[in-house]
């Protein structure tokens, strides 16, 4: 949606409130009369791409953003039928950072800053600043698991950074981008983090 970060943290607490206070499992067509009415709210708001689905049962848990239809949720291993797409489809995507090797260990990073919903979700749906990060580090010599024991401070630095920079902070699709990667993982994370301008950063990952 062609929104500001503002109005979609808005947009997604109203679809919260709204579902928590007309959604019971029990009853499931309360989920169907849930979709129609939030789709009717919604269908005036200008979107960046008309042809991708902007489904309203996204919604806010704590830090994180999913859905709230999901069978975790619901008990139902079909609940998201009622979604547009299905279940079958819902169920067999996974982001590129949730089949991430190392997920857990970014999850448990992204747990001890202090993170929004919103902020939160732009992280985790941000593939290319995440691997650009292990690149830049892996092709030093340095392992994942030295890299998140010993220099946790720094990832959380880069990651804060990506957020003071605005970088990739209104994903709208998880599409991979295929393109030839003519320079290293470090001049790239430079160039994306605007490094140049923080010598601190810079320095630190210039060893």
């Amino acid at each position: 949606m062609d929104l500001s970060s503002d109005k979609i943290r808005k947009l997604i607490f109203e679809r919260t409130e709204e579902f928590k206070n007309s959604v019971d499992f029990q009853k499931p067509w309360t989920m169907a009369e849930y979709r129609k009415v939030r789709e009717k709210k919604e269908e005036t708001i200008r979107r960046k791409d008309e042809l991708v689905y902007n489904c309203p049962f996204l919604g806010a848990f704590g830090k994180r953003i999913g859905c709230m239809i999901h069978p975790i949720f619901s008990g139902d291993p079909l609940s998201q039928n009622y979604s547009f797409y299905g279940s079958s489809i819902c169920q067999g995507y996974e982001c590129r950072n949730m089949e991430r090797k190392n997920s857990k260990l970014w999850e448990s990073l992204l747990g001890e800053m202090e993170l929004d919903s919103f902020t939160y979700s732009a992280i985790a749906s941000d593939y290319e600043t995440l691997d650009l990060i292990e690149e830049t580090f892996s092709q030093k010599g340095i392992s994942i698991q030295e890299l998140f024991q010993s220099r946790k401070e720094l990832l959380k630095r880069l990651i804060q950074r990506k957020i003071d920079r605005n970088v990739a902070m209104m994903n709208t699709s998880f599409e991979i981008l295929m393109e030839e990667k003519k320079n290293s993982a470090q001049e790239r994370l430079v160039e994306r983090l605007s490094l140049a301008s923080a010598p601190d950063l810079s320095n630190e990952i210039d060893f």
